[in-house]
């Protein structure tokens, strides 16, 4: 396994670490209806958004410092991020 799959690995296990830290507090809901499914993956998803966003933010910096190998972890970061975004279909969850 390459270094680029072990840093895009680590990113995956960050993310999904972060966000179940983030909604710990929701562990004891239940998801019962399609309206609870709907606003649980309307707020996963913009988890996700605000994430690339941050993560975008970084990767700028990282370009204007010339840090081109952090640069390069961000990118596959967001790349893995964006990727889950597009498997869920969040766009149909956003705004609606």
């Amino acid at each position: 396994m390459g270094l680029g799959q072990n840093l895009y690995r680590k990113a995956l296990i960050y993310l999904f670490a972060a966000l179940f830290l983030m909604n710990i507090s929701d562990a004891n809901a239940d998801v019962e209806t399609d309206v609870d499914a709907r606003r649980f993956l309307s707020n996963y998803c913009i988890t996700l958004v605000n994430e690339i966003e941050k993560s975008y933010q970084k990767q700028l910096d990282a370009l204007e410092k010339n840090k081109m190998i952090e640069f390069t972890k961000v990118s596959k970061y967001i790349y893995g991020v964006s990727d889950l975004y597009d498997n869920l279909d969040c766009s149909i969850y956003i705004n609606k």
